[in-house]
């Protein structure tokens, strides 16, 4: 189990770890930062500026000089771009970080080809067609790279195109059964998120899979509440199904982020969104009975208590994970010496 800094600092201060011992505990659980993880982090940080720029820089050149260039000036430059940034490849493997910055950012640079062809030809496809077959083919890149990063491009790609699609052919006979777009986005993204967990399940945790997964899951969480709080302000008529399905995700959320193990993070998320759903709701009912000065008031006070409420249960979730811990790893050394 991946232990924090953090946590052995917390376990030294409640006397688990014997101060003499607290240096030998930082290594064995190498929480104490060194030279080479600075670099580390330090090359992957500029890494990540690089693929930024580098695609912005061709975008821009394109949007700048777009009336400049002929179509082989144009499909030279973009295909120039992709074969570069797919040259660290025949040096780096995969599991390198140059090499997986290079590959995702080839794989934005290809949605840039596909744009261009597109816009160059006049193709006449729609645009769900240009996400989808851009979706298409980094696929076989995303399953062999099994980078955090481009499996979120490709989720992202996958939601666009299938929004655009729905959107479009809501008109359509075969999709009238379709009333709800958003919920079809959330269960797409809440399947993903579920695969997620399901795949990761006996890997370590790791920054990148930390982030991929609370990537997904905060989506998913942003987009059922979303549709909840439409529900609630009457935007779009009144609809049961999105108020129950946020509880059950709610219920579940609670279950993966506080009985299987606490994440403060994610349970922070949900008590922000628990709380503008509430406030919400309270705002329809008291509107029929107040004035709106008394009406503003009462949601000042509401929005302030729920906020002291859910963060004093945040606190002692922290506490109690900070006692829980050190017992156990108390009575597993314990068990060890028997």
């Amino acid at each position: 189990m991946h232990t924090s800094r953090q946590q052995i600092l917390d376990w030294a201060a409640s006397g688990a770890i014997p101060a003499d011992k607290l240096e030998q505990a930082l290594a064995l659980t190498q929480s104490t930062p060194n030279h080479s993880t600075e670099l580390s982090f330090l090359s992957r940080v500029v890494l990540a500026f690089a693929v930024v720029l580098l695609c912005s820089g061709v975008i821009f050149f394109f949007a700048y000089n777009w009336d400049v260039l002929s179509r082989y000036h144009k499909f030279a430059i973009a295909q120039g771009a992709l074969l570069l940034s797919l040259l660290p490849l025949t040096r780096f493997k995969l599991q390198q970080a140059v090499a997986q910055a290079a590959l995702f950012a080839a794989s934005l640079l290809v949605g840039a080809l596909l744009a261009l062809i597109g816009q160059t030809y006049q193709s006449g496809a729609d645009t769900y067609q240009l996400f989808a077959l851009w979706a298409l083919l980094i696929t076989p890149w995303v399953l062999l790279a099994r980078m955090p990063a481009l499996w979120l491009l490709l989720l992202v790609l996958l939601s666009v195109s299938l929004a655009l699609l729905l959107s479009d052919f809501m008109q359509q006979a075969w999709l009238a059964w379709v009333n709800n777009i958003g919920l079809l986005l959330f269960a797409l993204n809440a399947a993903a998120a579920g695969a997620w967990l399901f795949i990761t399940r006996h890997r370590p945790a790791s920054g990148l899979l930390n982030w991929a997964g609370r990537s997904i899951n905060l989506y998913s969480l942003l987009l059922i509440t979303l549709m909840a709080l439409e529900q609630i302000l009457g935007r779009q008529g009144y609809d049961r199904l999105t108020l129950v399905v946020w509880m059950l995700f709610a219920g579940l959320w609670l279950y993966l982020y506080r009985v299987r193990h606490i994440d403060l993070v994610m349970l922070s998320a949900l008590i922000m969104a628990s709380i503008v759903l509430i406030v919400s709701a309270l705002s329809q009912i008291a509107d029929l009975y107040l004035g709106e000065e008394t009406l503003l008031l009462s949601l000042a006070i509401s929005v302030m208590g729920l906020s002291s409420a859910g963060s004093a249960w945040l606190k002692r979730l922290k506490r109690t994970e900070r006692n829980t811990e050190p017992s156990t790893a108390a009575t597993q050394q314990g068990a060890q010496h028997e």
